[in-house]
């Protein structure tokens, strides 16, 4: 299964050892992040792609030790970078249709918050070969799946997904 994570991912599973306590939405999301992290990817039945911008995220954290903690964890994981190019672009790179950039203007332009995230409504949303968008952000997902046919889910649902199938 070909899983496309967003930024929130990357971040949570850094911090998947840290005590929220008073966070019920956080302590589901870490359980069912270190199940996908255990077996899933570890075997291979499930690949993370990520786009090259969260790497880039990743580069301009200011505090040097979190910055370090999430390089560590990108490369452990190994995150697969995927870009469907909008312009400035990192390589590797696939360009994206006319088509496809009027759609993200449109929704952007309905939802102006969704401007940041431009680059991954267009990788999840237009890259064929995914499967699943992981994400924690509820209203991406669901703006993300007016656009193209990847199904959004939550980690406790991507886990449920999994176990079904095996």
């Amino acid at each position: 299964m070909n899983v496309f994570v967003e930024t929130s991912i990357v971040n949570n599973v850094l911090d998947l050892e840290e005590k929220r306590q008073n966070n019920l939405t956080w302590k589901e999301n870490i359980k069912y992040l270190k199940l996908l992290l255990g077996r899933p990817v570890a075997t291979g039945d499930m690949v993370f792609y990520v786009n090259p911008s969260v790497k880039w995220q990743i580069n301009n954290t200011k505090v040097k030790q979190r910055k370090e903690g999430l390089l560590d964890k990108f490369k452990e994981f190994q995150f697969i970078e995927f870009n469907l190019t909008i312009f400035p672009f990192r390589f590797p790179a696939t360009f994206i249709t006319k088509e496809q950039s009027v759609l993200i203007k449109q929704l952007c332009t309905a939802h102006p918050a969704l401007g940041k995230d431009r680059k991954i409504i267009a990788d999840a949303a237009f890259n064929k070969n995914i499967d699943v968008l992981l994400t924690t952000d509820k209203d991406l997902a669901r703006q993300v799946c007016q656009l193209g046919k990847v199904k959004f889910m939550l980690p406790k649902e991507l886990w449920d997904s999994y176990r079904t199938a095996h």
